[in-house]
């Protein structure tokens, strides 16, 4: 597998584990169908990584922010792969087409969250710039039948997720909750949904981060995994 760059702004919101996570999560399935929206895509992390598993993914991103399209499209030149790209805010976005796959890594700090002063990343990470149900309701509109949703999300928030996903008959067929040590309540849960399904909801083992006072041994495998190396976009902000 190829080594994948990654160029990101020096002083903004940069991608971390959360998103390793949810690819690993993703790639866990086997993605046979074709088409794939990567919503709030920021440099492209998550897409990108799955264009590179799956060749014949027909791949899309989107994202509010401006400055992430350049990111995208740098890091798709830089790793010689094709997409499509959308400048728009989600809430907004409208399309003919029908997507196998969507998937996001959404901003779910919750209001009264104190907002960065740095506007990127505060548009990145907190929930008032895409709220849980304005996300679930475009997913809904946006997945083929049988479509695959799969997402991350705080821990905390699971009952209002479930709530949610049962108003737009979104069924949530496996979950995996994250935790930083044993011992430690879970602080990210990784999510499968599929529309119209009817199946049980499978619940994963728990991942820790750390084991022991180091990087477990799972986390220590998405590096070998994902080889990825970053680098600092000349453009700032």
């Amino acid at each position: 597998m190829q080594i994948l760059k990654f160029f990101q702004f020096p002083n903004a919101y940069r991608y971390n584990s959360d998103s390793l996570l949810l690819s690993a999560f993703i790639l866990e399935d086997n993605l046979s169908k074709k088409t794939l929206l990567d919503v709030g895509a920021g440099c492209g992390i998550i897409g990108i990584l799955l264009k590179n598993y799956y060749h014949h993914l027909k791949l899309s991103l989107l994202d509010l922010q401006k400055e992430n399209i350049l990111l995208i499209k740098e890091n798709l030149r830089q790793n010689a792969l094709e997409a499509e790209f959308f400048h728009c805010d989600f809430k907004e976005f409208k399309s003919e087409k029908r997507f196998d796959y969507i998937v996001c890594n959404p901003p779910f700090y919750r209001q009264g969250t104190q907002k960065s002063t740095n506007l990127h990343k505060s548009i990145s990470k907190n929930a008032s710039f895409l709220p849980l149900e304005d996300l679930v309701r475009g997913v809904d509109s946006l997945l083929a039948p049988r479509g695959v949703f799969y997402f991350c999300y705080e821990s905390l928030a699971l009952s209002e997720i479930c709530v949610i996903l049962e108003k737009y008959k979104l069924k949530m067929t496996k979950i995996r909750f994250i935790h930083s040590k044993k011992g430690i309540k879970a602080r990210l849960v990784l999510m499968k949904v599929i529309k119209n399904a009817k199946s049980p909801c499978e619940v994963a083992s728990p991942l820790f981060v750390y084991e022991n006072g180091c990087l477990s041994e799972e986390m220590r495998e998405l590096g070998v995994k994902f080889r990825i190396e970053s680098y600092d976009f000349e453009r700032g902000l």
